[in-house]
């Protein structure tokens, strides 16, 4: 920075911020300015010291930086209006600069000391006003500014999220169909055995060899294979339709097991297995009643698969701090760790030779939609225990994390 001789007085008076001020008080406010040169990249003002002169620029081109960092600034903005007035808020605020400024090409610029700034705004009027409606520019022209580069980073970020979005999808879809297809080809080739079964007995019955007895058996052998075939159907669709919206609404909890009971009451009467029941909870509970069911169904059907004749599965509800615990217990072989681990994924099976693999992992994610969590409990040779709680009305939404609470099985 260097000093040097400052421009005519008459040339003041061609300014904005001067236009309105009388001669006689112009007068007195160029006696008081000093002249100075700042070379490109030079530093006008450091950021965070405290103010002792204003600036009014002549020429050139002045650049406002702000620290973000160690050895780090963003750049903020440019001012290159000729006789514009910079450096005041500092003064007027009696605080540190907000930004530091830097000469971005050779500049020259009118300098005022503090306090002869002060004191002509305190003896100028015009000249007061001329600074306050500076300051009120510069603050219009900042918030425009600002404004229109949210506006900008906002699109940005609206086209960003849409294209995120667009590949979520499309990685969704992509996924969900390689699961599709993965679980097509596990159906297809668990098919194959009822499909032979039942051509083979469809073949015997063709013969017309057969007595009444036979033939009636044979027709049983073939409903139980179209009765798989179904469940089959059942989980393929269930899996595919996994992202369509539920259909929550508030129900009567006791009732509404009541009925799901009712309903898999014929399966359990045919193997001569004991379905008990003990319904505590007095309460609604919001869910999707068809695809909840889905979830009892399949805990249902795979506790009988393990099941000998004579055995028992009990039906629990009960109310705890958060909602509704649902709890579903069979006194039958137990499960191993791995299986205990690995039982809610899809397709996995452990010792069955029919199914898809796919019927705990259904039940997982129709209580995960009921913003519900499922949980197992078992010992070998003693039973097994789903665990299923849910938020009932009025109840806040469980945590993910929750600690199961046992619930001892008790034999008849």
């Amino acid at each position: 920075m260097i000093q040097q001789e400052k421009p005519t007085f008459d040339s003041l008076k061609q300014w904005k911020i001067f236009e309105h001020v009388p001669d006689v008080e112009l007068k007195h406010i160029y006696k008081k300015l000093e002249s100075r040169h700042y070379d490109h990249e030079e530093t006008i003002i450091h950021e965070q010291t405290l103010g002792d002169h204003i600036f009014i620029l002549t020429s050139g081109k002045v650049r406002i930086e702000k620290n973000i960092g160690e050895d780090r600034s963003e750049i903020i903005g440019y001012y290159d209006a000729v006789g514009g007035l910079f450096g005041e808020m500092a003064l007027l605020e009696d605080k540190p600069r907000s930004a530091g400024m830097v000469a971005d090409s050779d500049c020259t610029v009118l300098t005022v000391s503090k306090e002869d700034f002060l004191e002509l705004v305190q003896s100028i009027p015009l000249f007061t006003l001329a600074v306050a409606k500076n300051i009120s520019q510069f603050l219009r022209e900042t918030d425009e500014r600002l404004i229109n580069e949210l506006k900008d980073e906002n699109d940005e970020l609206r086209q960003t999220n849409y294209i995120l979005q667009e590949t979520q999808e499309a990685e969704i879809t992509k996924e969900r169909l390689a699961l599709i297809g993965r679980m097509a080809s596990t159906i297809l080739h668990d098919m194959k055995n009822p499909m032979s079964t039942i051509g083979g007995y469809a073949q015997l019955i063709k013969m017309k060899k057969h007595s009444q007895d036979q033939l009636g058996d044979y027709a049983d052998i073939i409903s139980k294979q179209v009765i798989q075939f179904t469940k089959m159907a059942q989980d393929l669709l269930a899996f595919a339709q996994g992202g369509e919206q539920m259909q929550l609404k508030p129900v009567q909890a006791v009732e509404y097991i009541e009925e799901c009971c009712d309903s898999l009451e014929l399966k359990f009467s045919q193997r001569k297995i004991s379905l008990e029941r003990a319904l505590d909870f007095q309460g609604e509970v919001r869910i999707d009643t068809g695809r909840f069911y889905r979830v009892l169904e399949n805990i249902a059907v795979n506790a009988l698969d393990v099941l000998n004749d004579d055995s028992h599965f009990i039906v629990r509800t009960e109310k705890v701090e958060t909602g509704i615990r649902i709890t579903l217990e069979d006194d039958g072989p137990g499960m191993l760790d791995e299986v205990k681990e690995n039982a809610f994924k899809e397709f996995y099976t452990f010792g069955k030779r029919k199914g898809t693999g796919l019927g705990l992992a259904i039940v997982k994610r129709i209580v995960d939609e009921h913003d519900g969590v499922v949980s197992i409990e078992s010992e070998l040779g003693v039973g097994t225990k789903f665990i299923i709680d849910l938020p009932a009305v009025g109840h806040d939404l469980l945590p993910k994390s929750k600690h199961q609470i046992p619930i001892p099985f008790e034999k008849s």
